[in-house]
């Protein structure tokens, strides 16, 4: 096999990727209303993921929970998992801390891999707080935009500090969905009768909610 059709094979298999990733048309929604005068320090501490939505439907996060740690070169979110009841994942990213406390809820999450081309090793995502009342529920999503098809990726997390999320704290949560198109009937409920995994992984693993690092 010549090296440009290698090139072209590889090529259309990460163009079918990004297709089927990206699923909605046009660019990320805009001028959305965030949670005013967000206190990251009140942020702090276990969040469970009650319910989700993913618009390329995919289901990976089950038994997901967030949680902030404080690091001597930053903050950083850990983000574990299990998949399929079988495997403890999880992600490290650091925060990214907007300067302007009015944008306080406009966070980011940056990922670092080493052992990724040297392209892909530092990468960077909106990790946006819709709402959140710090003691009962969180509600917070990620975007992101293809300019090569015109379509972007939306993944939505309804947060808890417990595993079951009481109905009006879930309205609460659900409200500002409308803004980034996202219609609370599509939500996910999660499943946390499977938490105790099979197997324990003590490694860094990619993140399923933040693929692609770069436009595509």
């Amino acid at each position: 096999m010549s090296v440009i059709m290698y090139k072209l094979l590889i090529f259309a298999f990460c163009f079918n990727c990004v297709y089927g990733y990206f699923t909605l048309r046009g660019r990320c929604p805009e001028k959305v209303d965030l949670q005013e005068n967000f206190r990251l320090a009140d942020f702090y501490g276990k969040w469970y993921q009650s319910y989700h939505y993913s618009s390329d439907g995919q289901q990976m996060n089950n038994c997901s929970v967030s949680e902030l740690m404080t690091r001597p070169s930053g903050i950083y979110l850990n983000q574990s998992r299990v998949d399929r009841g079988l495997f403890h994942r999880f992600s490290i990213s650091k925060l990214d801390i907007p300067a302007d406390i009015e944008k306080g809820s406009q966070l980011r999450v940056i990922f670092n891999n080493k052992n990724a081309p040297r392209r892909l090793q530092t990468r960077k995502y909106p990790f946006h707080v819709l709402a959140t009342n710090y003691n009962y529920y969180a509600t917070v999503y990620t975007c992101n935009y293809s300019p090569l098809i015109d379509k972007h990726f939306i993944y939505v997390w309804i947060l808890s500090r417990n595993p079951v999320l009481n109905e009006v704290s879930k309205t609460l949560a659900t409200k500002p969905l409308q803004q980034i198109g996202v219609d609370p009937a599509h939500l996910v409920k999660d499943d946390w009768s499977r938490c105790t995994p099979k197997y324990y992984t003590e490694e860094w693993v990619e993140p399923t909610t933040f693929r692609f690092p770069v436009p595509i």
